[in-house]
């Protein structure tokens, strides 16, 4: 950061397209806190549960790895249009999560299946469909990506976040949301 000696009296400033950045990335972090907030309550309102939709919101962080780790692989500059990319990521995760854990319920419920063997035939299940949507989000945010087109650039950052934070999803809706599951619902059997 350079420090800038300004005569008594004068300060410096930024305005125009900096102001409105600054702005419009206050704006959209409120937005995504209130998606978060929502998504928890019409969660927890629908599973009749405060366990299954801190699983499924709890993974989330775990995704923001994969966008923070390609972000610092491509030194892509974090913006306000990176926050749009965590939306992307959070919205991919609550569905993914809600498919799996839901049928991981019915499983135990309707089939008799012990937790375990319940949400291990649900990750199975759910693992080409997983992949598949994941690949036509990624094909669709390779164009902006590689900024191909004129004025791509701005938002270069938000698709390149949301292709790392997706396939970290894989990982996290496959993998972790079944083990939190488990340990979560151990004491039921």
């Amino acid at each position: 950061m350079v420090k800038i000696d300004t005569p008594e009296g004068y300060e410096v400033s930024f305005g125009g397209q900096a102001q409105m950045m600054a702005e419009m990335q206050q704006t959209v972090l409120g937005i995504l806190m209130f998606a978060i907030f929502f998504s928890f309550v019409v969660l927890a309102v629908q599973f009749n549960s405060l366990k299954l939709p801190a699983i499924i919101l709890g993974s989330v962080p775990f995704c923001l790895v994969g966008l923070v780790f390609i972000m610092l692989f491509t030194g892509l500059p974090l913006g306000a249009t990176v926050i749009i990319g965590v939306l992307v990521i959070v919205a991919s995760m609550v569905n993914e999560g809600v498919l799996l854990l839901t049928y991981a319920n019915e499983l135990r419920d309707h089939e008799g299946l012990h937790t375990e063997e319940a949400v291990l035939k649900a990750a199975k299940i759910r693992f080409r469909p997983r992949v598949m949507i994941t690949a036509a989000i990624l094909v669709g945010f390779i164009p902006l990506a590689l900024a191909l087109e004129e004025g791509a650039d701005m938002l270069q950052p938000m698709a390149t976040a949301a292709i790392g934070g997706l396939l970290m999803g894989i990982l996290v809706a496959l993998f972790l949301m079944p083990c939190l599951y488990v340990m979560l619902h151990r004491t039921k059997g």
